[in-house]
Order: structure tokens, then C-alpha cells, then sequence
């Protein structure tokens, strides 16, 4: 698996200045991206988010200047196909869904993934393949089935496919190597984050801190996300290279290491994971 980084890891400095940002990520090594936000970045003519400034032509000249390619993308909201145009301009071949469910119950997750179904449909016309990245919510149960087994049921399996996020699929109290079989093909990125030593709390949520009978909504999310519980990719407790390991004998290509909090300095913090993580095997940089 190649190595990347999902930006959402230098968030505060991608606000104030994003140009400088980007280029600091491209020189401490990070060539693979992904972008959090598609109504963000990368900008063209009608955004201005993360302040490039940058019409499409010039986003796609600074992506080749920097040596940066597009690996995925998150949409959340907004004008889905008119996304998919200009991530597919600017060369991705992936673009999907940052994880936006909240289902109180199995019907209302039917709707959304019948909606997600529709834009996995709009994806492949653009030569893209359409992605659904979990959190921790995911691994509860309707019916007898874990919501992501739910998604990937109710899917196209020729048309949605998954990014597993190890980190929240062990806070959702699964086995993500476990998680990985179950996709398997259809698993074609991951994310990689670390939890701390000394975080104080069981890595389940279910054990203790969220009900796993739910509801679960956005603020339980906000609620259980804390600086204590993040290491940086390769300084926490979590197995990271059976993660690896399965993910290459799936034939995943991108593993990206993110960090959603970090207690130092957000560039000091993503060279910090991309020199731990070093250690291990099966993987390969820009």
C-alpha cells in the first residue's frame, strides 16, 4: 500500500493559509491526499475555501507543480454531480462520502443509502468510484446487523465501495482486520490513526461511554472525540501493521494517516506519524 494523508490533520493551518499548507505537506513527503471537505478544496472558480484562491486550471497546475495527487475526496452536502466533475477534472478516480449517517432506525438508513446509491451511479460516469467512510455509529446494530454490514447489503457492489477507518471501527468495538475481510474487494482505501497509551478509556465507545442501542447522533460524535484519546499514526496502542497486512492481501492501494486532534502543532504532528510509521512493513511513500 502507498502511503498519503488525509488534510482534515492540518485543518487550523489549511485555514490560514492554504497554499503554504499544502506545499508543507507535499515537502515533509505526504504526495497522496485526501481532501475533508469537497465543498472546500480544492477550490475552483465559484469556492474559496481553504483560501487557494485558484480556478480549476490553476488547482490542477499546482497539484502537478507539487507533485500532489488526488486520491479521494469527502462530500457531504450540495451538488453532488457538479463535485464529481471537478474532482474527476483533477484527476481522482475515488470520491465519496466522509460518513454522514446518523440513522435512528433501518428505514431512514435505507433512504440514505438508496441516496448514496444514486451518487455512486453518477461517480462512474465520471470514472470514479464511490466510497463510504465509517466512524464508530456504524457498528451498531438494526435488526441483527451492524449498519455497515446494512450499507454494503443494500448497495451496488459493482458501484459503492469502502474506506475503512481503523481507528473508529476499533472504537466501535469490531475487529477492523475482521471488518476488512468482510469488504474485501470492495475495500480500496483506509485510514489510519492511533490511539493513545495513556487515553484513560477502553478503545470500544460501547464499553461504557456511548449506548450501542443508540440513538447516536452528530453530538455524541463531537462528544466522544477528544485530544487524549489520538497519538500520533505509530506512537499508539493500536495493531497497525496486521492492518496493513490485510489491507495489502485485499489489494487496498492507499492507506492515509490522519489525526482528528493533536496536542502539538499540526505539521510537527503529521511529520511525527510519517517518521513512526516508518517502522513498518508493506508499505511504500512518493
Amino acid at each position: 500500500m502507498k502511503v498519503g494523508i488525509q488534510l482534515y490533520s492540518v485543518k487550523e493551518h489549511l485555514m490560514k493559509d492554504g497554499l503554504g499548507t499544502m506545499k508543507a505537506v507535499a515537502e515533509a513527503g505526504y504526495k497522496y491526499i485526501e481532501p475533508f471537505c469537497s465543498a472546500r478544496f480544492p477550490i475552483g472558480e465559484a469556492e474559496k475555501g481553504y483560501g487557494l484562491g485558484l480556478t480549476r486550471q490553476e488547482a490542477k497546475a499546482f497539484l502537478a507543480d507539487t507533485g500532489i495527487q488526488l486520491v479521494g475526496g469527502h462530500y457531504y452536502t450540495g451538488d453532488f454531480e457538479a463535485m464529481a466533475d471537478y474532482y474527476a477534472y483533477l484527476g481522482a478516480k475515488n470520491f465519496g462520502t466522509g460518513g454522514y449517517l446518523y440513522p435512528e432506525g433501518k428505514d431512514e438508513l435505507l433512504r440514505k443509502i438508496e441516496e448514496m446509491n444514486k451518487n455512486a451511479e453518477i461517480a462512474k460516469q465520471y470514472g470514479m468510484r464511490f466510497y463510504y467512510h465509517n466512524h464508530f455509529w456504524e457498528y451498531q446494530k438494526f435488526d441483527g446487523k451492524t449498519v455497515m454490514e446494512i450499507i454494503a447489503g443494500e448497495s451496488d457492489p459493482d458501484l459503492m465501495y469502502f474506506e475503512q477507518d481503523n481507528y473508529w471501527a476499533a472504537r466501535g468495538g469490531v475487529d477492523p482486520v475482521e471488518e476488512a475481510e468482510k469488504l474485501g474487494d470492495r475495500l480500496i482505501l483506509m485510514h489510519q490513526k492511533d490511539f493513545a497509551k495513556d487515553a484513560g478509556e477502553p478503545i470500544s465507545l460501547f464499553e461504557g461511554r456511548v449506548d450501542v442501542n443508540g440513538p447516536i447522533s452528530s453530538q455524541t460524535h463531537q462528544d466522544n472525540r477528544h485530544v487524549g484519546t489520538f497519538a500520533e499514526v505509530g506512537n499508539g496502542i493500536l495493531p497497525i501493521q496486521d492492518y496493513i497486512n490485510v489491507g495489502n492481501k485485499l489489494g487496498v492501494e492507499y492507506i492515509l494517516l490522519e489525526q482528528d486532534l493533536t496536542a502539538i502543532d499540526e505539521l510537527e504532528s503529521i511529520r511525527i506519524s510519517m517518521s513512526a510509521f516508518k517502522k513498518f512493513t508493506g508499505i511504500e511513500w512518493a
